[in-house]
C-alpha cells in the first residue's frame, strides 16, 4: 500500500478512535451477567478486591499536534485531486467537521445526545428467554454517594408482553468478585413492578468500600436472568452554584462554574449549553489537577458551535458534571438552570477552529 495511503488511513482511524474513546466515556460501566461469576457467586467462591486509584495519563501534546497537522495535510492532498470518489468525498466531510470547533466542544444536534444526560441516564435492561418472557431491571441512577438511597426496579412479562407476577432473587456482587449478600424485591403497590431499596454504601450495618456493584436478578425460569450496575463513591467536590459569564477577546462564550472541592485530584468538568429546555447548542469539557477548597472552572464554548445554532443569547447552561479520575469513576451532575446574559450572535468568533 502506498505511504499516502497509510498515512490517510492512520490519521482516520485516529479520529474513529477519540470518537469512540469520547462514546465510551459518555456511556459508562455496562451490566453484562458472566456465567462464571454467577456460578461463584452461587457457590460463595467470590473473593474481596480492594479499589484502586487510577494514575492519571498525561496526552503528549507533541502527537496531539501531530494528528492535527498529518490530517490538516492529508485533506490538501484530497482536495487538490481532480477527481475525487465517495470515500474521498466522505473523508473530506469528517475531516472539515472534526476541525469545526476546538477537540474539547462537541455539538448537540438533540437532546438525547446530550453527553452528559448520556453518561448519567438510567440504563434500562431487557433480557429474553427462548419461550418470550422477559426480564427488566434498571437502577434510578448510575453514580450513587454514601448515604444516597440506591432503588433497583425489574418486572417480568410473558410472551405476550404482560407483566406478570414474579419470584425474583437477587444477589449484590461487588467489582465481579465479592459477594455482598442478597436483596428482597417487593410489589408494594401491586403494579408487578418490583423494587428493592438500600442506602448507598451500607448492607446490614456494615461499610461498603467505594467501586462498581452488579445486582445480578434471577428468576424463576431457566436462563432468564440479567444484571443492573452502578458505581459507589466518595463525595469529592460539588458545584456551590455561583456562576458567572462573559464573551472573550476570541469570541468565544466564557462560562466559570465556581467547585468545592472535598480531596486533592485530578478532575474532569463539563457542561451544556441550550437555547432552552428543548434546544441544545453544545458541550464543553475542562481538566486540571485541584487541591482542597473552592476554585473557579473555565467551561470555554466556541464561537461558532454558538453561531451554529442561529440563535441569540440568553443561553441556558443546562447541565454540569464533576468528575474524578479514578477508579471506579465518581461522576456527580448538576442542573444550575443559569441563564447567560442577552449575547447578539453577531458577539461570536464566526471562523473554523482549524481553517482547511
Amino acid at each position: 500500500m502506498p505511504a499516502n495511503n497509510k498515512r490517510r488511513l492512520t490519521i482516520f482511524a485516529s479520529i474513529v478512535f477519540i470518537t469512540a474513546a469520547v462514546v465510551y466515556w459518555s456511556t459508562g460501566e455496562g451490566g453484562e451477567v458472566s456465567s462464571a461469576v454467577v456460578a461463584k457467586a452461587e457457590a460463595g467462591g467470590l473473593a474481596a478486591r480492594q479499589p484502586q486509584r487510577a494514575e492519571p495519563r498525561q496526552v503528549d501534546p507533541v502527537q496531539e499536534v501531530s494528528i492535527e497537522d498529518e490530517s490538516v495535510q492529508v485533506w490538501q492532498e484530497i482536495q487538490a485531486k481532480p477527481v475525487k470518489t465517495e470515500l474521498h468525498q466522505s473523508l473530506l466531510s469528517d475531516l472539515a467537521k472534526f476541525h469545526r470547533y476546538p477537540p474539547g466542544n462537541r455539538s448537540i444536534k438533540s437532546v438525547s445526545q446530550d453527553p452528559i444526560s448520556q453518561t448519567h441516564a438510567p440504563d434500562q435492561r431487557t433480557t429474553y428467554s427462548d419461550n418470550g418472557d422477559t426480564l427488566t431491571l434498571w437502577t434510578d441512577q448510575k453514580f450513587y454517594r454514601y448515604g444516597d438511597a440506591v432503588r433497583i426496579y425489574a418486572y417480568q412479562t410473558d410472551s405476550n408482553g404482560v407483566k406478570v407476577p414474579a419470584e425474583l432473587t437477587a444477589l449484590m456482587v461487588l467489582d465481579d468478585q465479592h459477594v455482598v449478600g442478597s436483596l428482597t424485591f417487593e410489589d408494594s403497590n401491586g403494579d408487578r413492578v418490583y423494587e428493592a431499596e438500600m442506602e448507598a454504601g451500607i448492607y446490614q450495618g456494615e461499610s461498603l468500600p467505594t467501586g462498581i456493584y452488579k445486582i445480578i436478578v434471577d428468576t424463576d425460569i431457566d436462563g432468564l436472568r440479567d444484571a443492573a450496575a452502578f458505581t459507589l463513591s466518595e463525595d469529592t467536590g460539588s458545584y456551590t452554584g455561583n456562576l458567572r459569564d462573559s464573551v472573550t477577546s476570541e469570541g468565544d462564550l466564557l462560562v466559570e462554574a465556581e467547585v468545592e472541592v472535598l480531596q486533592q485530584g485530578r478532575f474532569y468538568f463539563r457542561g451544556s449549553l441550550y437555547n432552552d429546555e428543548q434546544t441544545p447548542i453544545g458541550s464543553a469539557q475542562y481538566q486540571v489537577e485541584l487541591s482542597p477548597g473552592r476554585h473557579w472552572i473555565p467551561l470555554e464554548f466556541y464561537g461558532l458551535m454558538i453561531r451554529d445554532a442561529e440563535q441569540d443569547g440568553p443561553y441556558l447552561v443546562k447541565q454540569l458534571s464533576i468528575a474524578r479520575v479514578t477508579v471506579p469513576r465518581a461522576d456527580r451532575l448538576f442542573e444550575p438552570g443559569y441563564y447567560t446574559e442577552r449575547y447578539s450572535l453577531e458577539l461570536f468568533n464566526d471562523k473554523p477552529y482549524k481553517e482547511l
